[in-house]
Order: C-alpha cells, then structure tokens, then sequence
C-alpha cells in the first residue's frame, strides 16, 4: 500500500481543520473579536509558522522563479481568508460537523469540476458512476443530519 501513508496524512490534516475551528471561534469568544479579526490572527500565526518550515525546509521564503507565476497564482491565501471566514460564520449556526461536511462536499463537487475541465494545468479525470454514487451518498447524509437537527 504506497498510498497508506498519504492517506494518514490526509486524515491528519482533516483533523486539524475542526481543532483550527473550535481553537479560533474560543479565542474570538474569550477576546470579542470579530470573525475577521479572528480569521487575521489565525493567518497571522499560520504565516510565521510557515515562515519558519520554509526556512527549516528549504532555507528561504522565495522560489527560485518567483517571476514566472501569473498573478491569479498569488491568491490562494485571499481564497483561504474567505474559506476561514465562512467556516466561522456558519459554525455557531449550524454547527461544527455541520459546517465541516458541507464544506467538505464543496470541495468535493468543484475538485470533481476542475478534474473534468484540467483548469489551472491539473491533469484531467473524468467523472465517473463511482465518483458520482460516492457524492450523492455523502449528501444523503448531511441532508439527513440536517433534518435530524431541525427536529430537535
């Protein structure tokens, strides 16, 4: 299996993103900061962290060919402010596993998009039944935590 450790470390980083979660929304209820604020300081904190691997690992912040990216390859941190911000918006309504799995099922139904379509020179898969079958079963679930919920 040469892909059992990857996928442990997938599951490592999916674990990391409720702990992100509940640590961030306790600092912006213990500080009274607004979902902003608090999306800045964990961005903050995730820069100099990763200031620092990227010293650690590859002994600077820099590319050697930092000019050669288009200009939409700079925005991956603004997306990311926006992700961390609706993930805090709608987790004190709906909930953290809530949140988490609609989240999830986003990043699931436009991964399968930009697989289909090779956008942003990602190597073209095709959508297929099992792909399709293992969404609509995910969705089923959340559909139906959401309605269990709505019954409490």
């Amino acid at each position: 299996m040469k892909i059992l450790p990857y996928v442990l470390l997938s599951l490592l980083a999916g674990a990391i993103i409720p702990l992100q979660l509940a640590i961030v929304n306790a600092f912006r209820d213990s500080t009274h900061a607004s979902q902003i604020q608090a999306t800045f300081y964990l961005y903050l904190g995730g820069t100099f962290a990763s200031l620092l691997l990227a010293y650690l690992i590859s002994g600077g912040i820099k590319p050697a060919m930092a000019a050669n990216a288009s200009w939409w390859m700079w925005t991956p941190g603004l997306l990311g402010s926006f992700y961390i911000l609706f993930m805090f918006i709608t987790a004190p309504k709906i909930g953290a596993g809530n949140t988490l799995l609609w989240v999830f099922l986003g990043q699931m139904y436009f991964a399968l998009i930009l697989n289909q379509t090779g956008w942003f020179g990602l190597e073209i898969k095709a959508i297929d039944p099992f792909k399709i079958a293992g969404l609509a079963l995910v969705t089923i679930g959340g559909l139906v935590m959401i309605y269990g919920e709505s019954r409490q």
